[in-house]
This record gives C-alpha cells, structure tokens and sequence, in this order.
C-alpha cells in the first residue's frame, strides 16, 4: 500500500530533523533513523526540530539552514519558513480589534 501524504511528510520531516542532528555532531535516534528509513515507522518530530533550530546560534543557523549547496538544507529553510508563518500565535498577542 502507498503511504499517506502525512506519512510522507512525517518522513521527510524526520530526514530534515536528522540531517540537523548529524550537523551539530549529535547522535541520530534508532526512532528518528527507522522513520527516516521507513514509512511505516512515521513519527512526529516538528516540536523537537523546531525546539533545536531555535536555540541554535546565528552562525550555526547558517550554516545548516541557509547552506544552499545541499538539497536537504534548502528543504530544511523551506520548512522553517512555513513553520514559522504557520506556528499558532499566543491570544496575548494578538490584535484586539
């Protein structure tokens, strides 16, 4: 059987995730590898990929995400962008009109 759209996506997700992993020298998890893998081992990993990518450095940031010589790294910008446009934002901080 295909996989799903959203398994799809969790996969692609879990690729991103440890190609950021790999580029800080981190180890890969045996769950993150088996998404990554296969697709009937699809895990949602968007709260951690974002949690790392927020506290990393500007320097290191560009180097992962904006290394436009990698595919995966170009990918990875792509994800941050829409992540960040599509984060909810907190009531506090919304207009009151």
């Amino acid at each position: 059987m295909s996989p799903s759209n959203r398994e799809i996506q969790l996969q692609k997700n879990c690729e991103i995730y440890a190609y950021v992993l790999t580029s800080l020298g981190k180890e890969v998890s045996e769950e993150i590898q088996d998404c990554v893998d296969d697709y009937e081992y699809s895990i949602d990993c968007v709260k951690e990929l974002a949690k790392v990518l927020q506290t990393l450095d500007t320097d290191t940031f560009n180097k992962i995400v904006n290394n436009k010589e990698l595919p995966v790294a170009c990918e990875l910008a792509n994800w941050w962008e829409m992540y960040q446009a599509y984060i909810p934002v907190p009531k506090s901080e919304r207009d009151n009109d």
